[in-house]
Parts: C-alpha cells; structure tokens; sequence
C-alpha cells in the first residue's frame, strides 16, 4: 500500500534525521508505547472459539 508521494515521504525522513539520536529514541519509545496502549484496548472482532472433539 502506497498512500503517500515520494516528495512527502522524502520531506518526513529529512526531518527525522534533523533529529538527535536521543530525539528519535525517545520518539520511538513514545511512538511504541501509544501503539501497545491503542492495541491492548482494542478488542477482536471475532471471538476464537476452541472446539473440543
């Protein structure tokens, strides 16, 4: 899937290496941390059954 032009995605990665390393570990820890958040409140939406024979 490609939903964004080469001219964004080359704008987004100057800017990402304008940042100190710290900047950008720090980031991705926060970056990490929401991710973990969003994903252990959302639920399946379709429940495992296990089936026994």
């Amino acid at each position: 899937m490609k939903d964004t032009t080469d001219e964004i995605n080359d704008l987004q990665l100057k800017i990402w290496l304008a940042k100190t390393p710290s900047e950008r570990l720090r980031q991705l820890l926060v970056d990490n941390e929401a991710l973990y958040k969003f994903w252990n409140n959302v639920k399946p939406a379709i429940e495992i059954v296990e089936v026994k024979h």
